[in-house]
């Protein structure tokens, strides 16, 4: 059942639970309502007549006001799942008690039946759709409350066909027992399994906001909101304008049905069959709307709902017959249900955290009844001097009304998305902060700049004016030793914009020196055009960095004609390939080598991930906001932005690989656009990865062979490696051979230090190929008992990370003043003070026993933190601890 879910409906094994969950509460409720709506429409006409309803309407929008209210002032105390539990308890009851009513002859029960439906209707429409929204966020909307409106009108098709039989066999009145027992059984039901599958939550008084309060807005800032929020704007337009014209519109209708059908009974059988097949209609329709939303997009769904009613409308003033009457209820009935109520119930989850609790009862609740208030008393004052025809032409120009402002909606929807995301605060505890990816890469700081201003900001980049050398002395100096020299040489490119120094330029992109890489970029973006055919081509195939270091020169030079395709095609690519080795990998037993290339190929995605969006801002300004906002809680809104903003071209490629679906689904997807490997034994995709470009990926697939899969089949591929330009490869594929031969073989240097370099706290959340960088820079030193490492008083220009042993840090050592401030052990550090302060040490660090350290001279320290910024981040962590525990 949840493979086929997966397979055909896209509901993913981890929403199943909660899926089924509220897909059972809405078919329930619904298939009940409907045989209450029928009877409960059906007896007030026969025995009020239709002149009644726009006062019936009137009365049940201030009886809506006070219900909501009360249920509002319980929502911060209880969940929502519990105030409907209760209410549908209450009505079963009060059901129980309007039927013994009925029965007795009192006529007053009919009037009060019609308040309870439309009652039901409001606080269904409130509450039932509060939890969905609760369960699944904007993009999981898309896919799934299509489905779960699916439930609504099975169960309401079901319970209007069943309506008819159902009276034939037990009478009309005894449907008030049915809907009464299924309402109480429905809340007990509410009531025993919704602590369960809302786990966690906490109602709004226990869930502050962003703001200060708790989901209560006062009335007086609406306005404000209003003008900040377009969305806000929006929603109360389609909370007001439908709820205007829909009592205008059930008062034609009911005029028409009473006059074309003479008896109860007759009105009865016409409304049963009728709602029924207007919901199977639906319910056959809704099948497709996932696909619908993803081909017109939300923003141009929202137009079939108003463009719908002013067509109705002005055919009701030429044609007041049954006809275009059960048109308007089909049409009504089934772009609610299927598009517009959908599209709705998504974009509550498109506002700022803080404005979704109030949105939910105030614009479901307080603005549709004031809409619905505004059309029944609009009916009642009018109806004297006006015929039902004649309220066609209000309601024609309110429907234009409502198409004008979704046009304004449509036009500004990217730019709600993203004054969503930007309003967001960025919480470093979710966000990755956005750092290097590659074995010599500088931090990707995709920085607020938009893309007019890239002139600008490319005058930025250089470190001052372009020396003026001529280009063969430049040329020959660009090899110099000394990094000053080079970056000097780059520089003056600038200006002299010599062709024949274009591949070095490239490759200097890579270096390490932040100023011979800025000289680089400043020169390669005076070439312009005349290079840039050489640039793509080498973004195709460069280190990480250097594609970074491209992608920022075709970025800043403001080139129009950048060929993006290529890369894109090769990433995508790439990203779709690993997804397909972890997903085989996650059926091996889990070892060592095994977790260490799968953390590897997670983290190459997002290194690839990095790469496309920083393609992508050359072209959307907006890149930059939208990558960081995709491992925040605005995640979904961030996809729904990307969608929404690029080539319709590669979103199908893109959008699989941002959002939160299950590997398989992705991969799948992937297949579908790209030429992915179908027979993925791990023999065949080991022997792939041992091939790949990246020396990192090279190594994580010959250790998994050594440790996981050492077959003689591999040989041919180990023995290539063996003679491979990265000594790190050079030594596993050694490792890997001896294990083949099942000859005893030490565990490789390079994949012990990475495994140590993860058990301090200066690299906490660094990736593989990051450790691995750091790695090949380190020296291993040991210290016997009583060495000294670190003289008080004495210049140090390195740092110690101690790998095993215990190191005493003394002050006035040698003296009778002599005293032991601390003892330290593995995973902790030395010698970080004197880097930043550049003063002599305040301490003398002994060796308490045999102990073993990694040195990094400060000069590289500085250069590996400007790479890698998550060294830095980590620091001030370690020093912020250190003044608490100073202080405190």
């Amino acid at each position: 059942m949840k493979k086929l879910l997966e397979k055909y409906l896209k509901v993913y094994s981890h929403e199943f639970s909660k899926f089924a969950w509220l897909a059972a509460i809405f078919f329930v409720i619904f298939f009940v309502t409907a045989i209450f709506r029928t009877y409960v429409d059906a007896a007030f006409l026969k025995r009020y007549g239709p002149d009644y309803i726009p006062m019936m309407l009137v009365i049940n929008a201030l009886l809506t006001f006070v219900v909501l209210g009360v249920v509002d002032r319980l929502s911060r105390r209880y969940l929502d799942h519990f105030l409907l539990s209760g209410f549908l308890g209450c009505l079963g009851v009060m059901v129980f008690i309007l039927f013994w009513m009925v029965k007795s002859g009192f006529s007053i029960a009919y009037p009060i039946l019609y308040q309870l439906l439309y009652l039901l209707d409001s606080i269904l429409l409130v509450y039932l759709w509060n939890m969905a929204g609760d369960l699944f966020d904007t993009r999981q909307g898309k896919r799934i409350f299509p489905l779960v409106t699916m439930s609504q009108v099975l169960g309401t098709t079901t319970g209007s066909f069943i309506t008819k039989p159902v009276t034939l066999l037990i009478g009309e009145d005894p449907t008030l027992l049915v809907f009464a027992v299924v309402c109480l059984a429905t809340a007990f039901f509410l009531g025993r399994t919704g602590p369960e599958i809302f786990k966690g939550q906490k109602p709004k008084a226990a869930s502050t906001t962003a703001r200060g309060d708790s989901g209560r807005i006062p009335l007086s800032r609406v306005p404000s909101l209003i003008a900040e929020y377009p969305m806000v704007r929006y929603l109360i337009v389609t909370g007001l304008i439908p709820n205007i014209l829909l009592p205008i519109f059930l008062y034609q209708f009911s005029v028409i049905a009473n006059h074309t059908f003479a008896s109860e009974q007759a009105l009865i059988s016409f409304l049963s069959i009728f709602r029924g097949m207007t919901t199977l209609m639906t319910f056959v329709l809704l099948f497709f709307v996932g696909r619908l939303y993803s081909t017109m997009g939300l923003a141009n769904a929202s137009l079939v709902h108003p463009i719908n009613f002013a067509l109705l409308f002005g055919s009701l003033q030429a044609f007041f017959n049954i006809y275009v009457a059960c048109y308007g209820q089909f049409t009504a009935i089934l772009i609610q249900r299927a598009i517009s109520g959908p599209v709705n119930k998504i974009l509550y989850n498109v506002l700022p955290k803080e404005l979704i609790a109030w949105s939910r009862t105030f614009i479901r609740g307080t603005v549709l009844k004031v809409g619905m208030l505004a059309g029944s008393m609009s009916m009642i004052i009018l109806k004297p001097v006006v015929d039902a025809r004649s309220f066609s032409y209000l309601a024609f120009v309110l429907s234009i009304w409502w198409v004008v402002e979704t046009l304004i909606f449509r036009r500004h929807y990217k730019r709600i998305l993203k004054q969503v995301i930007a309003e967001k605060e960025i919480d470093f505890d979710q966000v990755e902060s956005v750092r290097a990816f590659d074995s010599g890469g500088a931090a990707m700081e995709l920085g607020p700049v938009p893309v007019e201003d890239r002139t600008e900001e490319a005058a930025a980049v250089g470190t001052g004016k372009a020396p003026a050398i001529e280009p063969e002395v430049a040329l020959k100096m660009m090899d110099d030793p000394n990094p000053n020299t080079r970056a000097e040489a780059a520089a003056s490119f600038a200006m002299t914009q010599d062709v024949r120094a274009v591949r070095k330029l490239v490759q200097f992109l890579d270096d390490t020196d932040i100023h011979i890489r800025n000289a680089a970029i400043e020169a390669l973006i005076a070439y312009r055009d005349k290079i840039l055919p050489y640039l793509e081509v080498s973004l195709i195939d460069s280190t990480p960095r250097i594609k970074q270091g491209i992608l920022e020169v075709i970025r800043l030079s403001g080139l129009k004609g950048f060929e993006v395709v290529p890369f894109l095609a090769k990433e995508l690519n790439d990203a779709y390939s690993n997804l397909v080795v972890l997903r085989r990998m996650q059926s091996e037993s889990d070892g060592v080598s095994i977790t260490m290339l799968k953390e590897h190929l997670r983290e190459t995605n997002d290194e690839i991930l990095r790469l496309i969006f920083y393609a992508l801002w050359v072209y959307h300004a907006d890149m930059r906001l939208i990558y960081n906002a995709l491992k925040s809680e605005t995640a979904s809104i961030a996809v729904e932005l990307v969608e929404n903003s690029i080539e319709k071209e590669i979103t199908p490629y893109l959008i699989p690989l941002i959002e939160d679906v299950p590997l398989d689904e992705k991969i799948e997807k992937g297949r579908q656009h790209l030429p992915l490997i179908r027979k993925d034994n791990p023999e065949r995709l080991l022997t792939f990865l041992a091939e790949s470009d990246d020396p990192v990926t090279r190594i994580m697939a010959l250790f998994v062979i050594a440790e996981h899969m050492p077959y003689e089949s591999f040989i041919p591929v180990i023995e290539q490696r063996l003679t491979d330009e990265d000594r790190g490869v050079q030594e596993l594929a050694r490792y890997a051979l001896a294990r083949t031969r099942n000859e005893v073989a030490q565990m490789p240097e390079i994949i012990e230090m990475i495994n140590k370099l993860r058990n301090f706290t200066l690299f906490e959340d660094m990736g593989i190929r990051e450790l691995h960088a750091i790695a090949t820079v380190l020296k291993v030193e040991r210290f016997n008992a009583g060495d000294l490492m670190i003289v008080e008083g004495e210049e140090n220009s390195t740092i110690y990370l101690v790998m095993s042993g215990s190191v005493r840090i003394v002050n006035g050592w040698g003296t009778p003043d002599e005293k032991e401030r601390a003892v330290i052990g593995a995973g902790s550090f030395l010698g970080e003070l004197s880097m930043f302060t550049r003063m002599p040490p305040n301490a003398t660090c002994i060796a308490a026993e045999e102990t073993e350290a990694f040195l990094l001279p400060h000069h590289q320290f500085i250069e590996i933190m400007r790479v890698y910024p998550q060294i830095g981040i980590n620091l001030c962590r370690f020093f912020s601890m250190k003044c608490r525990q100073a202080i405190y």
